[in-house]
Parts: structure tokens; sequence; C-alpha cells
């Protein structure tokens, strides 16, 4: 579980969220239910190819707001989201780590007192496990951190994160934001048309909080 200030700790005197002291047990039912996962890049923020520093990253319009809402809903959060440039030396894990801090400090402000989890992967090889459509990030999530995704959801914007969902046996969600325009086309594919009638589509992630009942 991360609270609202990441897995870094709390600066002395910050006071902490009060999620922080729960088991996974006792956030399982405080968040009873599923899971709603979610992409970072294009989704939460704006889509830039490579995002080295805090500094770099803009949330979009009304995505704090949408992280809030799901986790008062009662929803199970976690951020599942791919690094790439990693593995080609475009990027470091402390990068990453350092916009994550940052990340979870404005999911705080924005009023959310915690996610179940925060997993990415650092390379798009087919072999590599985690990389997308892979699903090898959902299982770790599963076996590893104890949250359960049967009947979730997760968020993105591109058909390999609906490819990525449906292998999980997730519901796919798409937002209209990042680089979803790009994959258009490629959705409206004939390869692809049982998946696009499993899949929602929202214009942000704000709408897609929204719905959720």
């Amino acid at each position: 579980m991360f609270n609202m200030w990441g897995d870094q700790g709390v600066d002395e005197g910050t006071t902490q969220s009060p999620d922080q002291a729960l088991s996974r047990q006792d956030l399982n039912k405080k968040y009873p239910k599923p899971l709603v996962a979610i992409d970072r890049d294009g989704v939460i923020n704006s889509y830039k190819d490579v995002i080295k520093t805090p500094a770099q990253f803009e949330p979009i319009a009304g995505s704090l707001e949408a992280i809030s809402i799901i986790r008062r809903k009662g929803y199970k959060v976690a951020i599942i989201f791919d690094q790439p440039n990693i593995s080609q030396n475009l990027l470091t894990v402390d990068d990453v780590d350092s916009v994550t801090s940052y990340m979870m400090d404005l999911f705080g402000k924005a009023g959310c007192q915690s996610i179940d989890g925060l997993l990415y992967n650092m390379s798009s090889l087919k072999e590599d496990v985690f990389a997308k459509p892979n699903v090898g990030m959902f299982k770790r999530l599963r076996d590893e951190l104890k949250v359960p995704i049967k009947g979730g959801y997760y968020v993105g914007d591109r058909l390999v994160d609906a490819k990525m969902a449906d292998k999980a046996k997730l519901k796919p969600i798409l937002v209209k934001t990042g680089q979803y325009h790009e994959d258009h086309q490629k959705f409206n594919s004939f390869a692809n048309r049982s998946l696009k009638k499993k899949t929602r589509v929202f214009e942000n992630l704000l709408d897609f909080a929204k719905s959720l009942p």
C-alpha cells in the first residue's frame, strides 16, 4: 500500500494518512469495491515521451480530482504504467521514483488518502512478462501486494492498454486524452472488433470516475 506520499515516508511534522497503519485486510474492508487500475502518461498527466523530473509532470485537468472521487467511492486504486525508456537509458529508476513521489503528493493534496499499489515496467520487450500487453504487473499486484483484481477495471489511452486489460480479465476503459487518437484507426480494425465491443470510452478520467456507482 502506498500512502499519499508514496513509499518514501513523510517529513517530520507532516500529518500521516490514517490509511498508513491499516493492514491489507483492513484496507480491503475500507475500500470494498473492485480495483480501478490506472495508466499514468496520457491518463493522469499529459503525455510526453520522457518525463525525468517533477517539473515535467503536468496533470490533465480533472485527473487528480478523479483519483480522489474513485477512492472516496470505495474502490481499490492502483497505478500501473510502463517506462520502457529505462531500458533504453533515457531514464533512470531514480528519475521515475522522483516523479512518482511528486505524483503521490499531488494525490494527497487532492484528497486521496492512499492507493493500493504502484507498479511500472522498464522495457517493451515481448519476452518481458511486465511489458504491455503482458499481464505480469497485474499478477504481481494480486500475488505479491495481495490486491484483488477480479472484476476490476484498467483505464488507459491506447490499444495496448485495452489489450492488457482484456488479457488480465479486467474491464478495458479508454480515455480520449494522451495517445487515444493515434491508435483510433487500429482500434477500429476488423482484428480488434471483439475488443472494441468490450471497451468503454470516456472523454477523460474525470468522466469515468463520475460514471462509477
